[in-house]
């Protein structure tokens, strides 16, 4: 009944239907959810230690037979800027004061960790049967490292420049990310959010633009969604908040 099996074939799933990794979230309930309803789990590794996503991962294979896909970031660190967090808490002043809050007062945020070595370390004990990044692909001799365990490497592109980018440095499938999407942005060869395609507009140029196959992902919530992006030339759609 699906026009395009290749990633039905790949992932060896009844669906093509990826669980949107959503760090922070989820754990392994979700995964092996997804994965029992004959999609592809995914496991978001950037707010987890190697130890923690080892856990999980042990949880999940306790529990189903079926591929697992896990997921991290790419993202080069940056140094805190005290003069730019200054201002963005000028600027929301008045909401804080409306809510009588602090506006001084310290922010929880979890560190999200680009993929190393360490993790790198992991995925070869672990034989994820996928792994995706978010911003871009690790280094050549670590991407070189993933394939090498024969897991699918799929990435996000929010641009027809980056889909053709991920080909071209070793991406076996590339997500179109479209600016629907309810997560974080996967952006990495531009930062001018004013470039953001949504989903059914950027998914056919990607389609046109890459050979290998092309996940649809953001603002696709049910069958309809399904359907238009199958139309449009996915081989899979990526879904996130419609199962939270």
């Amino acid at each position: 009944m699906w026009p395009d099996r290749r990633l039905i074939d790949r992932f060896k799933t009844e669906f093509p239907i990826v669980l949107a990794p959503m760090a922070g979230v989820m754990d392994a309930d979700l995964v092996i959810a997804v994965a029992q309803g004959g999609g592809l789990g995914s496991l978001p590794c950037a707010m987890l230690s190697a130890e923690k996503a080892r856990e999980q991962v042990n949880i999940i294979r306790q529990r189903v037979s079926a591929p697992i896909n896990l997921n991290f970031f790419c993202h080069k660190a940056v140094d805190a800027d005290p003069a730019r967090e200054a201002q963005w808490r000028q600027r929301l002043a008045p909401y804080y004061r409306e809510h009588g809050l602090d506006p001084n007062a310290p922010i929880n945020a979890a560190n999200r960790a680009p993929f190393d070595a360490a993790f790198c370390a992991v995925v070869e004990e672990l034989k994820p049967e996928v792994v995706s990044f978010h911003f871009g692909l690790p280094e050549p001799k670590l991407l070189q490292r993933v394939k090498g365990t024969g897991a699918i490497v799929m990435s996000s592109a929010t641009t027809v420049k980056e889909a053709i980018w991920l080909e071209e440095n070793g991406a076996d499938v590339v997500i179109a990310q479209g600016a629907d999407a309810g997560g974080h942005r996967a952006m990495f060869l531009t930062d001018d959010i004013a470039e953001q395609p949504g989903t059914f507009s950027l998914l056919p140029q990607v389609v046109d633009a890459v050979k290998v196959p092309v996940v649809a992902a953001g603002g696709i919530a049910d069958g309809r969604g399904i359907a238009a992006a199958f139309a449009l030339g996915a081989s899979a759609v990526q879904v996130g908040t419609a199962y939270l």
